[in-house]
């Protein structure tokens, strides 16, 4: 015999919004770099909560170990705009050494930008393809990470950037032409040390 209440005291689930974010560093093989993140896992987030992706183990959701990465890279943001029924993310740059590209868009110190529905994030060698898929609850989202084994500007079919080597620009006779403007070579980015 089957029960009578059984269906009638299921909640319905709503949907999360879910930033699915693919990462790539050419030095991956390290494979300290992205070990502190759960990769390929959706981690389930308060609205309110501010993400933070950088070094910092205490202040960081997302740690990234690297020397040049800041203790406090940048921060992703749930939000909804005014008059909007849609949810979105802000990113807002922490590096005070460290410009954050977003699809070519650069953002200084405490600069920040709402994320298009799919983007290209890059700051010193990190690229991080991000693609927003909405859901319908306001009250949780979701992120998603997983690493890339090829150059993530390569796959969304910008020019292939070349890098700046701390001794100067090497000299090639035929350039490769760019729509996204290069970044500069990374530094040590911790802002406690003066």
């Amino acid at each position: 015999m089957a029960s009578v209440n059984g269906d009638n005291d299921v909640d319905t689930e709503q949907t999360l919004t879910c930033l699915q974010m693919r990462m790539y560093h050419p030095h991956q093989e390290d494979r300290r770099i992205f070990s502190a993140i759960d990769l390929c896992k959706t981690h389930e987030i308060k609205a309110e909560e501010v993400v933070m992706f950088g070094r910092d183990v205490n202040s960081c959701k997302f740690k990234l170990l690297h020397n040049k990465v800041s203790r406090m890279q940048f921060a992703l943001q749930f939000f909804k705009p005014l008059n909007s029924s849609t949810t979105s993310f802000e990113i807002k740059n922490l590096s005070k050494k460290t410009k954050l590209y977003v699809d070519g868009w650069e953002l200084n110190y405490l600069n920040k930008a709402d994320l298009p529905p799919k983007c290209m994030i890059r700051f010193g060698e990190f690229q991080m393809l991000i693609e927003i898929e909405a859901g319908e609850s306001e009250d949780k989202f979701a992120v998603y990470c997983e690493v890339s084994r090829f150059s993530l500007v390569q796959e969304i079919g910008h020019p292939v950037m070349l890098a700046i080597p701390e001794n100067g620009p090497l000299n090639y006779a035929d350039p490769l032409p760019s729509s996204i403007p290069p970044t500069p070579p990374p530094v040590e980015n911790d802002e406690n040390d003066i």
